[in-house]
């Protein structure tokens, strides 16, 4: 089991919120906001479905919602000026297959997600916790690798990101033991997501002169 030895991979931290965000979060919660399994579950039945985890500013949640509008798309983040930007974007584009969930997700797949449920599963630039004695609170690890797989259906898609180098050089070495998975190139993944537009968090770190690198891995069934 994973939670009983869980270590958070965010630090909650009192952001700023805009007052679009504000009123966002106080009118739209609880048509866009999930919280309990059976409207999870609901919400993701005999449907395409992704999961976004960590969606920041939900730039890359909502596009995937708009196009691809028979999935279900489900959105990860706990955040909440992040939350809130989303629920007013969905809203202004009449969304109706976007959900967001305001919680820890290791936890929420283990406890609440059935297996097999996702077709798609993206993680892009979680915190790289750059300071050594705190890589062991980065998400990409063995143990929730291994989580996803078991999320995701037969040949589904779990595609990472990072912006932090030793991120992905560390990321690839855990790679080099794990058979589940046949690494992808952008190249074969479907025109939707390699048109992805470039997020605010992109354009501040390419100007930061930082590299973006992404791993896409393709679920191997034994």
């Amino acid at each position: 089991m994973l939670t009983r030895d869980h270590l958070k991979s965010f630090v909650l931290r009192k952001g700023r919120i805009t007052a679009n965000q504000k009123q966002a979060i106080e009118t739209l919660w609880d048509k866009y906001v999930l919280s309990t399994k059976e409207d999870i579950n609901k919400f993701l039945l005999n449907r395409s479905s992704v999961l976004d985890i960590g969606f920041g500013a939900g730039e890359t949640t909502t596009y995937l919602a708009k196009n691809m509008p028979e999935s279900s798309v489900l959105g990860a983040e706990v955040y909440l000026a992040g939350i809130g930007s989303t629920l007013s974007k969905s809203n202004e584009e009449g969304l109706n297959n976007i959900k967001i969930l305001n919680s820890d997700i290791v936890p929420f797949l283990e406890e609440t997600i059935s297996d097999d449920s996702f077709d798609l599963v993206l993680m892009f630039y979680p915190d790289p916790w750059p300071k050594r004695k705190h890589h062991k609170r980065r998400l990409f690890q063995p143990n929730f690798l291994n989580l996803i797989h078991s999320k995701l259906k037969k040949n589904g898609i779990f595609y990472f990101k990072t912006d932090w180098s030793h991120y992905y050089q560390e990321s690839i070495k855990i790679l080099l033991d794990d058979n589940n998975w046949l690494k992808l190139d952008e190249s074969q993944l479907n025109p939707v997501l390699k048109e992805m537009p470039i997020t605010s968090f992109e354009r501040k770190a390419l100007k930061a002169h930082r590299d973006l690198k992404k791993i896409i891995l393709k679920k191997l069934v034994s």
